[in-house]
């Protein structure tokens, strides 16, 4: 997914590397004018890489990241350039505004994301006066948190990590490279870029531990919450299930890394922990709705925030669609197995309908309705409804709303607009209950005739029930009280 994000971040239609973007030259402008008469200025991939003409680099070593927000970029260069130059060190920096938000968004790599700035200091005596040097000229600034490196003692900006500085690869069968180093001997090894600090084993940190600040030891997050395990991760926070020791509950948390960006608009962003507090506002808003997780609370956890909310037991549609009970794709010249799908699929309509019903009555409207934003219990057939971030009041304008959607779930004709409205939801709906049936959603915006429709009639001719094209045809033209009547009349048990 990570992987499948970058690709097609260039261009929306083909998958282009990160590296075609086309850039702009803010980052070179600021840099111009502290730039010495013997250094360089290149372009490569996604960087821009200043060095002293004839300058040459140690295959590897301990490599310093500085990390900024796309709003701070500009003084973190002016910052920490002239102390590159000073002590004669090549650096490099993310070539324009635009990649820098990409890299650290929620859609990038947790082992890549939050370095700006990449400094290679040739021996470690550079490497630890220029660290310090960078940590003084940047105490007042803060970026995100770089997962893959060691935080220098209290920067918020400035980290290090061992690894090459020259690019080595080893091609692999699928085609793509493995990045490498060389251990002592000379044996290359995989240059391991991990979301967590790690050492290869011969190598020793420069930099002792800082002591570790007194505090709660218990374990509990909040002097409250014990972690179970995790759920899921994006470069933006984890999504944790855990037991609430006060009442014995077991609970939801969900985490905002501060700096990371949620969303990625024109000319603004959202960062994880504001995105984090609309959810929590809007859950407020929605509370006693038994389709929607029960809030209990929000706090900060070192330099963390998390949210607290009931765990909801099932799964998300986008595995229930896959499930040998469920799927129907394979299996259309199964008359049985048309039944039990199709059984399950009413249940499934009516439910999500009346989800958004309850919402739409207390005057929201949810945004971003998928399969991954849809739990099923398959023991009891409670449906419910997660991830509130995107959710706002009717009528209220917000850019974030109405363009925080996976793709396929929006109308195209919506996809500018300024405001979301009730037509909106019950479109995902329809492109949510056609995705159960073919989950090629994300193609259709490539044909403008709609080919939903072509795939339905397809469906239908080979032996799907056309009450299924109809329910789904009246919720993507907005016709949700239509639908609901042809779902509550029809009886799929007696195909």
């Amino acid at each position: 997914m990570e992987e499948f994000a970058s690709f097609t971040f260039s261009d929306p239609d083909y998958f282009e590397p990160l590296g075609r973007l086309p850039v702009r030259s803010v980052y070179p402008d600021v840099l111009a004018p502290l730039l010495p008469a013997d250094w360089k200025l290149s372009r490569f991939d996604v960087w821009f890489q200043a060095h002293r003409e004839r300058a040459t680099l140690p295959p590897q070593g301990f490599k310093i990241h500085v990390s900024s927000t796309a709003a701070q970029a500009p003084e973190v260069l002016r910052q920490v350039a002239p102390e590159c130059f000073r002590a004669g060190v090549t650096f490099k920096f993310v070539a324009d505004p635009v990649l820098l938000r990409f890299l650290n968004s929620k859609r990038y790599a947790r082992g890549g994301s939050g370095k700006f700035l990449t400094l290679y200091p040739p021996d470690e005596p550079t490497f630890l006066s220029l660290i310090e040097a960078l940590h003084q000229a940047t105490r007042t600034l803060e970026g995100p948190y770089i997962l893959s490196d060691k935080r220098y003692r209290d920067s918020k900006v400035v980290y290090y990590r061992y690894g090459g500085f020259v690019r080595m690869t080893r091609l692999k069968a699928d085609g793509t490279r493995t990045l490498l180093i060389h251990q002592p001997d000379g044996t290359a090894v995989p240059d391991v870029r991990t979301p967590y600090f790690q050492l290869p084993d011969w190598v020793k940190d420069p930099l002792p531990d800082e002591p570790e600040p007194e505090g709660d030891d218990s374990g509990l997050l909040n002097g409250r919450y014990q972690v179970l395990e995790a759920l899921a991760f994006t470069n933006s926070g984890g999504i944790y299930k855990a037991t609430d020791s006060r009442t014995g509950r077991t609970v939801c948390l969900k985490e905002a890394r501060p700096h990371t960006e949620t969303w990625l608009g024109e000319e603004r962003t959202v960062d994880a922990v504001t995105a984090l507090q609309w959810e929590h506002d809007n859950l407020q808003r929605l509370q006693g709705l038994p389709c929607v997780p029960q809030l209990i609370e929000r706090f900060q956890e070192w330099e963390h925030t998390f949210l607290v909310t009931s765990f909801e037991e099932g799964e998300p549609l986008a595995r229930v669609r896959v499930s040998e009970d469920f799927i129907l794709l394979t299996r259309m010249d199964d008359p049985r197995q048309v039944v039990r799908f199709c059984v399950a699929w009413r249940d499934v309509a009516l439910r999500l309908l009346d989800a958004v019903a309850s919402i739409h009555a207390r005057g929201m409207l949810v945004g971003d309705i998928s399969p991954g934003n849809v739990l099923l219990d398959r023991s009891t057939g409670a449906l419910k409804l997660i991830d509130f971030e995107t959710a706002q009041e009717m009528g209220t304008p917000s850019a974030f709303s109405v363009q925080w959607f996976n793709p396929g779930f929006r109308a195209p004709e919506r996809r500018l607009a300024a405001t979301l409205e009730p037509f909106d939801d019950f479109y995902a709906c329809g492109i949510l209950l056609y995705n159960l049936v073919c989950p090629t959603q994300n193609m259709l915006e490539l044909d403008p005739k709609h080919p939903v429709f072509r795939m339905l009639d397809a469906f239908v001719e080979a032996g799907l029930p056309i009450q299924v094209r109809s329910i789904i045809q009246a919720l993507l033209e907005g016709r949700a009280d239509a639908a609901r009547q042809e779902a509550e009349a029809w009886a799929p048990s007696n195909l």
